[in-house]
């Protein structure tokens, strides 16, 4: 179950992430990067028996988006890349797969009737880059509502 000193810190890292890929379109470094030391350097000294599972979840989530943004062609961004991995570091692998599953199944329920709407007026256009942060930050925390209360 996570503690205060995972759900202030990731709350606030998705809070300012959200604001900055709604607003500039960029997921900042000064943010992402000192959020996945920070995760992993708690979890090593909080609680060093799953330390490893939460360096993993960095390895796994940043290298499973990293490779869906090769494969799309740059449309996942290096922000998202490392906002991701901050959950993987926070979270854990297992997790962290699990909030990051849920940020795409709600990106996926949202944009798809926004796309099909926008396809069928042809009055309206869609940028071709959505912010994918606030999905991100949605998906984050559903998962730990649902860790919290069930």
């Amino acid at each position: 179950m996570p503690t205060l000193y995972v759900i202030v810190p990731i709350l606030f890292v998705m809070a300012v992430a959200v604001y900055t890929d709604l607003r500039y379109r960029l997921i900042y470094d000064w943010l992402t990067l000192p959020g996945i030391a920070y995760f992993l350097i708690a979890h090593a000294v909080l609680r060093p028996e799953d330390w490893l599972a939460h360096l993993l979840g960095v390895v796994v989530l940043g290298g499973l988006s990293l490779g869906m943004a090769v494969i799309s062609n740059g449309q996942l961004g290096g922000g998202d890349i490392k906002l991701l991995a901050v959950v993987g570091a926070a979270l854990g692998w297992q997790a962290g797969l699990f909030a990051m599953v849920l940020a795409y199944l709600l990106a996926g329920v949202i944009m798809l009737p926004v796309w099909l709407a926008s396809r069928l007026s042809r009055k309206v256009t869609l940028d071709r880059e959505i912010p994918l942060a606030p999905f991100i930050a949605g998906g984050t925390g559903l998962l730990l509502v649902m860790v919290i209360y069930y």
